[in-house]
Parts: C-alpha cells; sequence; structure tokens
C-alpha cells in the first residue's frame, strides 16, 4: 500500500460564518432595548423581508447618538475587520475605509423574516439584544442557505460545508458575521416575548 502526505487543504469558494460573544453585554443589551423600542415608537419603519408582526427600522441606526447605539455602531467596523483579516491574513486593513448601515429588528409573536441576501455589501452581521428565554422547535431561529450545486455531495458524506441549510438560535450576546451575498431568513417567533436583534452591512473601499 503506497503511502502519502497530505500537504495542504484549502476551503475554496467557502461561505465562512463567524460568532463571536460580546464580553459583559448585560449593560449593553439594556440600553439597546430601551432604545430599540423608543425608535418604534417613534418610527413606522420600513417594509424590507419583515412580515407579521415585526418592526424594521430605518437604516439609520449608526447615526444615532443614543449610548447603546453609539457603543455597538463603533464595534461594527471593528468586528468587520477581523472578520476580513481572518479570512486573508495578508490583509493591510490600514488601506481601506468603509460604508456601513445598520437598523433594528423587533420581532413580536408571527413576526418573521422572508429569505433575503445584503450582496451589494462585503460583509454582514446580527447582534442579539434579546431573544425568547423558552422558544421551542424553528421558533426565531435563522436559516443559512447554500445556493451552490453541492448538496449531492452533503447527501453522501455529510459535514456543514455542503449542507443545504444550517439553522441557528444564537445566544444573547452574541454576533453572527457572514458574507453579505448568504441567502438568510428567519422562522416566524412562536413567544409572547419580543426577540430584538440589531442587524448590520459594510462594505470595504479602498482608500
Amino acid at each position: 500500500m503506497s503511502s502519502f502526505k497530505i500537504i495542504e487543504t484549502d476551503p475554496l469558494f467557502s461561505t465562512p460564518l463567524c460568532l463571536l460573544e460580546i464580553e459583559n453585554s448585560a449593560d449593553l443589551n439594556k440600553k439597546l432595548i430601551s432604545e430599540s423600542r423608543a425608535w418604534r415608537k417613534q418610527e413606522k419603519g420600513a417594509n424590507i423581508s419583515n412580515q407579521g408582526d415585526s418592526w424594521h427600522s430605518p437604516d439609520g441606526l449608526m447615526t444615532r447618538d443614543e449610548p447603546g447605539f453609539s457603543k455597538i455602531s463603533k464595534m461594527i467596523p471593528q468586528i468587520a475587520a477581523q472578520y476580513a483579516m481572518q479570512i486573508n491574513p495578508r490583509l493591510d486593513i490600514k488601506n481601506f475605509r468603509f460604508e456601513a448601515n445598520a437598523w433594528v429588528n423587533i420581532n413580536r409573536k408571527g413576526g418573521f423574516n422572508t429569505a433575503h441576501h445584503h450582496g451589494t455589501f462585503h460583509v454582514s452581521g446580527v447582534y442579539y439584544a434579546k431573544q425568547p428565554a423558552n422558544a421551542t422547535g424553528e421558533s426565531g431561529m435563522i436559516e443559512l442557505i447554500n445556493s451552490r450545486f453541492d448538496h449531492h455531495i452533503f447527501s453522501e458524506i455529510g459535514g456543514q460545508a455542503f449542507s443545504p441549510s444550517v439553522k441557528m438560535r444564537p445566544a444573547v450576546g452574541q454576533m453572527l458575521v457572514f458574507p453579505s451575498t448568504l441567502l438568510h431568513f428567519v422562522f416566524p417567533n412562536e413567544t409572547d416575548e419580543e426577540r430584538i436583534s440589531l442587524a448590520w452591512n459594510l462594505k470595504f473601499i479602498r482608500k
């Protein structure tokens, strides 16, 4: 039997998904929940992918001066930069500026978001300020969809690299970061508690 040695395995054409946790987030979340609810009272909101009892704020979160919104807004470009440098360690992030927007989603009972992507940007993220404590089944979960033609590989060898989709329910204080081209949707919230998340998009622009 011949012996062999694997030289390198390169994850070509991958969809890097990053799950991170904001340290000591309890105080931040209290601010974000209060500020989000107050914003909802002031603004009718937008109709994008949100359906049912679901409020999508205007995209101007990063221009607001409330302390919670201001803090998370300052973190977004730092997180996006770290994500990009994990993908390409040789990237000199100082050569780039960025354009970004962010908004609030409040899904009450029956609220959900239909399948969509944010493909005009490079990196997107979702931060979870409030999650229903007793959600079961698919209630409020986010599903990330593989739009490539490699599902038949998954059916034989498994592994999330070729899965048709992945469902997740991140905890309060956690953030998902992913390519803006990734198709995703949110299942209806089946509880009586609000699900409050802050979503963002960012585009890197070479100086």
